[in-house]
């Protein structure tokens, strides 16, 4: 099995997991400027779902 394959599969999940981790902490630390880092990341993941609902 090559490696390229998992890399491929893993890496969307991974940048929505470090993605919504940064912005619960900016939430939890941060003000202003960082609430809307904290929307933003946190939102992606319901972005993503909202994209590829329809196409299914």
């Amino acid at each position: 099995m090559s490696a390229k394959p998992a890399v491929r599969v893993w890496t969307a999940p991974i940048v929505l997991g470090v993605l919504t981790a940064v912005g619960l902490i900016s939430a939890l630390v941060s003000d202003s400027a960082g609430d809307v880092l904290a929307w933003l990341t946190v939102g992606a993941p319901v972005a993503v779902v909202l994209w590829y609902l329809p196409r299914r």
